[in-house]
């Protein structure tokens, strides 16, 4: 079954009459957006590490923004400091830019160290005549005593042992689980997070990661032998990534003299949930948009709930029909979306689409088989790029969501 749900998308051109001529002019966005990542040469380093990176690059600047570019350094939002000169003399929306460092972060900073939490390094691209690019390519990293590096969580392993380590016990004896959790790349600050022990599927119990170690002791496992494993789940996902251990098998030995067991048998029927489609607002905004310029924009946030527990893939895609103001048309292909997508719950997984422009049927994002399950969000950031001969006016064009 598809589920439908239709946004609708504006961009206004407010024409002004000025003794010169006619100046297209709307209110620039809040927030700069990314035009694509800016590639460090190091991954990590100290603050006062001079110069902080060897060479950094990053795609062409946008079409007539190719006069002057600058790499920069600042807190999410700005305001930026240069960690490189500054590159002139034109041309630089015609092939990939390079920069190569010649300061530190803190030198950049007026030799002050940087306070911890995130950063961006970015490129901007300027134009003679119409100052700086709105948006910017943008890498985010992460700032800890005095150390830098780039925001991605490292990976992790996590190791189980029991004991007695004779790998059995007599029931109502205690037992203890160690789970020893290590990051695998080399520098990485101490882990920090909390362990699940499990028995089989069910959980016997948490506790924290001190020293790289969580422990946990009980006298309630019951007899029998089964799998134990050790989950780790950081406390901050940004810095860590989550692991399981291998699984161990164990032993409790029944006491002498105790009771056999009795089995239950125990049965729940179980109907499946629901898959939907619903979306935060039904229309949007682009600003920033002037005659041969871009506009620019987020989608509404769409929540897709698949519980119907099948294991079938979905994917919601959109159609988006061309943007109008009377006589006055933009093709749809001048619009391009950016999907993003993230879980809210559940056991599965969700991907992104990839950036396209709207003169198609596009994937916002998807799930596949057997990793549907659960409720997540998508996204896009949208950017119309505004031909130089349409008349200025607020244009509207509708976008169809569809869940199949």
């Amino acid at each position: 079954m598809s589920k439908r749900m239709f946004a609708r998308a504006g961009a206004t051109l407010a024409a002004i009459a000025m003794t010169t001529g006619v100046l297209v002019a709307v209110s620039a966005p809040a927030q700069a957006a990314s035009l694509g990542d800016v590639v460090l040469s190091q991954q990590s380093g100290s603050v006062t590490d001079t110069p902080m990176l060897a060479n950094a690059t990053s795609a062409a600047c946008p079409t007539g923004f190719g006069e002057n570019a600058s790499l920069r350094i600042g807190r999410p939002g700005g305001e930026y400091a240069n960690i490189a000169r500054s590159l002139g003399g034109g041309g630089f929306d015609q092939a990939p830019l390079s920069f190569a460092g010649d300061r530190s972060f803190s030198q950049a900073l007026g030799n002050v160290t940087p306070a911890n939490g995130e950063w961006w390094v970015i490129v901007e691209c300027y134009s003679l005549t119409l100052g700086r690019h709105v948006d910017e390519f943008r890498t985010s990293i992460v700032v800890n005593a005095g150390t830098w590096r780039v925001a991605v969580a490292y990976n992790t392993t996590t190791a189980l042992a029991i004991s007695p380590a004779s790998n059995t016990a007599t029931e109502g004896d205690e037992v203890t689980l160690s789970a020893t959790v290590a990051a695998t790349e080399a520098g990485a600050p101490a882990v920090a997070g909390t362990v699940e022990f499990r028995r089989g599927a069910s959980v016997i119990g948490s506790a924290p990661v001190t020293g790289g170690t969580a422990t946990l002791a009980t006298t309630a496992l019951p007899a029998g032998t089964f799998n134990y494993t050790a989950a780790f789940t950081p406390a901050n996902s940004a810095d860590f990534k989550s692991s399981t251990s291998a699984a161990v098998s164990y032993q409790i030995i029944r006491r002498a003299g105790g009771t056999p067991p009795v089995d239950v048998e125990i049965t729940a029927d179980v109907a499946p949930g629901a898959f939907t489609l619903a979306v935060a607002a039904p229309n949007t905004s682009l600003t920033g948009g002037t005659v041969g310029g871009t506009a620019t924009g987020a989608l509404p946030a769409a929540t897709v709930t698949d519980l119907r527990g099948t294991g079938t893939a979905w994917n919601l895609t959109g159609q988006l029909e061309d943007f109008n103001q009377g006589t006055s048309t933009i093709a749809n292909s001048a619009l391009t979306w950016t999907p993003n997508a993230a879980k809210t719950s559940g056991s599965g997984a969700v991907a992104a689409g990839g950036s396209a422009a709207l003169g198609d049927t596009r994937t916002l994002c998807s799930a596949v088989a057997g990793t549907n399950a659960g409720v997540f969000t998508c996204g896009a950031d949208l950017s119309l790029a505004i031909p130089d001969n349409v008349a200025p006016g607020e244009y509207t064009a509708t976008l169809t969501l569809t869940l199949a």
